[in-house]
């Protein structure tokens, strides 16, 4: 009975003592730094930069006459729209018809008295300068007749191309001056967006760079896009240079909206990969990480890397591929703060 009891109490104290060991295990593990970790990773990679542009349009125009005179006439109103060679607004022609009238009747005459002299000049009964100032009368009215004619064209105004008139600035009634604006047209069915960038991303973007244009003071889709054409100069005040693309069919569109302008400077289909904010730097700028190994269960012991970083985008980083850093290893993402080299770590 006693031997039973002893017994019992020799199993009892080793309990007790495997216990407070394990439990004091637990506590110096509890103590270690905890960190969350992550995967180096081959994937694709695409760097955005995201700019302000400006829609703009070669036809949009602020029409005028270019001549004086009474509207007879405004044919259109804002809104509608108008066909090339549609007539716009029509002048009061009377007087000029009236000149025309006159001019016609003296050329006329003129004309006559030219073949009458010229014909006693062929029979030796007229001189020769009285033929040439007859020829010379001829031809002055000849040319003042055109210019009238021109003039008489003037007097009306047509639509130059197919549009929308935006806004009348003349009426009815009213008496217009050459260069006076008549009215906005409009044709929004091919637009130019362009942008500025700032000069360090030059070598990057290039025609047909990706594009995604999105109109922040407007509820409407996004576009996808391409850059057509890229600028041969920096401006010298902001250090930037212009890109240009152009969107057809689009009359949602209209000159001098403001774009956000998303340019993919840099894609490519594999890369090694990390997250952005498990990147350090050592006192000599030096960037750097801490990879993972495992010595027993949830107990890691670290190294660090130095890395080399290509660019960085929306919380990823794309690097170098090196022998010191392989698709799949195990790195410290963040928590990473104050660990050295001797230290050992647990994952959350």
């Amino acid at each position: 009975m006693k031997k039973i009891a002893f017994l019992s109490l020799i199993i009892l104290i080793f309990s007790c003592s495997n216990e407070t060991e394990k439990k004091e295990t637990n506590k110096k593990e509890n103590q270690l730094p905890l960190v969350i970790a992550n995967e180096a990773k081959l994937k694709s990679f695409s760097h955005k930069i995201k700019v302000q542009g400006n829609v703009s349009t070669d036809k949009d125009i602020l029409m005028n006459s270019e001549m004086s005179g009474l509207i007879t006439q405004m044919h259109v109103s804002p809104g509608n729209t108008v066909k090339k060679g549609q007539l716009i607004l029509s002048m009061d022609e009377s007087m000029i018809n009236s000149n025309i009238a006159e001019l016609e009747s003296q050329l006329e005459y003129a004309e006559y008295m030219f073949n009458k002299q010229n014909d006693l000049f062929k029979k030796g009964l007229g001189t020769e300068l009285e033929t040439k100032t007859a020829e010379n009368q001829v031809n002055s009215l000849t040319a003042k007749l055109k210019t009238l004619r021109v003039q008489k064209s003037k007097m009306s105004v047509s639509a130059p191309f197919d549009g929308i008139v935006d806004q009348t600035y003349a009426k009815t009634g009213q008496i217009i001056a050459p260069q006076m604006p008549i009215l906005r047209l409009v044709n929004n069915e091919e637009v130019e967006v362009t942008a500025s960038v700032s000069e360090k991303h030059f070598k990057n973007i290039k025609k047909g760079t990706e594009l995604k244009l999105s109109f922040p003071n407007y509820e409407m889709p996004s576009i996808d896009a391409e850059v057509e054409s890229v600028g041969n100069f920096i401006e010298p005040t902001n250090r930037t240079f212009n890109i240009r693309t152009k969107i057809k069919n689009n009359s949602s569109l209209m000159p001098n909206m403001l774009v956000e302008v998303e340019i993919t400077d840099l894609k490519i289909d594999s890369g090694l990969v990390i997250p952005s904010k498990s990147i350090l730097k050592n006192q000599e700028n030096r960037d750097y990480i801490w990879v993972l190994s495992e010595k027993e269960d949830n107990i890691y012991s670290v190294s660090q890397v130095f890395i080399e970083v290509i660019t960085s985008y929306n919380g990823e980083a794309l690097i170098n591929k090196s022998d010191s850093l392989k698709e799949g290893m195990l790195i410290i993402e963040s928590g990473a703060r104050g660990i050295t080299k001797k230290d050992v770590v647990r994952i959350k």
